[in-house]
């Protein structure tokens, strides 16, 4: 069974949906059964390329353009040819997009959709962006054969926004990346710690500085806890950030709010384990990995309601209002005192956990690839 992808994100974007792209490839590909034939607009880079594990099931067809208007126009448009000529069962367009006129590709198609938050909260994308993710993810959810929405609240989403039929969309979750499930020991993560300068006991909070990842709901929170274990965000920079620390200083938490950027993903998972919570207050996601690399960690998790994180975290977590700061400082209180709630907790995460393995998630695909292609 010969499988196309979207590879641009595979080959260039090292964030969420270059990471689900790179590790559906990698579910598959240990399987003879499952060619993967992944279609690059150019060779990429090489820390995204060394994501992906090494398999004779990959193989490349690059557009062969040199400019970047080119290429896009490729990956838009003309890649459709190169897919027809390769002969694949089905196309997978990982990102939210399919190409135009992929109608006359030849073979089956699927479509991932993340998430739709640039229709559900518009003002958070500037107005070029919006309209062109509408224009592609309409196109995509009408034209392909069959839809994987990462959670329920997407595959809702879906439904609401596009008025897709419920049963054109399978929810097929995705997973974090391995580093999270392995334990380390405990020399290993004291060092990942003093190497950070961190206290023996902190809180962490995952996620870029953006206003949808909440962060301030969080520092509000944390000035009105009961306790005094600080708080440590890790989080690529963003523009957001200064606002952020005029927040902590106005509050007087400057000495209990540190924000760590450009962390290597090599030290997340130390980082995460040897933290005493995990606090993830995004008022909206399409999934929300964080919650369940916090799980995978071993920690308490706190999130938030109102989309999909209590997917994500099951009975692991603890969920509150994102924008009721003193609900949140009072569950952030409750977690750091009672040591039975923080070992259930613990003992739910590990069990919630399972259900997203690779094994699990790769069963699932292969199931759902096989069921598109009509050869059950």
């Amino acid at each position: 069974m010969r499988i196309g992808f979207d590879a641009k994100k595979i080959v260039s974007n090292l964030t969420g949906i270059g990471n689900y792209s790179r590790g559906v490839v990698n579910l598959l590909s240990p399987d003879s059964n499952f060619k993967c034939v992944l279609f690059a607009p150019d060779a990429g880079k090489e820390k995204c390329l060394a994501g992906l594990d090494e398999s004779d099931n990959v193989e490349f067809v690059y557009s062969g353009c040199s400019s970047g208007l080119t290429k896009n126009y490729w990956r838009n448009f003309s890649m459709v040819n190169d897919i027809r000529k390769s002969g694949v069962d089905l196309f997978h367009g990982v990102s939210n997009e399919l190409p135009f006129g992929i109608d006359k590709a030849g073979c089956r198609t699927v479509v991932t959709i993340h998430d739709l938050i640039f229709l559900r909260y518009p003002e958070t994308y500037d107005w070029l962006s919006r309209k062109l993710l509408t224009l592609k993810t309409r196109y995509a959810c009408r034209h392909a054969d069959r839809i994987i929405a990462v959670s329920e609240q997407t595959k809702r989403d879906i439904v609401e926004f596009y008025g897709v039929s419920p049963e054109k969309i399978e929810v097929l979750y995705q997973g974090c990346h391995e580093l999270f499930r392995r334990r380390l020991s405990p020399e290993r993560v004291e060092e990942v710690r003093k190497l950070y300068g961190l206290p023996e006991k902190y809180m962490i909070s995952v996620g870029t500085i953006e206003h949808r990842k909440n962060h301030r709901t969080i520092i509000e929170a944390l000035a009105k806890t009961t306790g005094d274990v600080p708080l440590v965000i890790v989080s690529k920079k963003t523009s957001l950030q200064k606002k952020l620390e005029k927040q902590i200083a106005d509050l007087g938490l400057t000495d209990r709010v540190r924000i760590i950027n450009g962390v290597p993903l090599v030290h997340l998972p130390a980082l995460c384990q040897g933290s005493q919570l995990a606090i993830y207050l995004s008022y909206f996601e399409g999934f929300g990995i964080p919650v369940l690399e916090g799980l995978c960690s071993g920690v308490p998790v706190i999130a938030a309601t109102g989309s999909c994180l209590e997917e994500a975290g099951g009975k692991g977590a603890l969920y509150c209002d994102p924008f009721d700061a003193a609900e949140v400082a009072q569950t952030i209180d409750r977690v750091l005192t009672d040591e039975a709630l923080r070992s259930e907790m613990i003992a739910e995460g590990e069990k919630h956990a399972a259900n997203f393995t690779d094994e699990v998630l790769a069963r699932k695909m292969k199931d759902f690839y096989v069921r598109t292609l009509g050869r059950e």
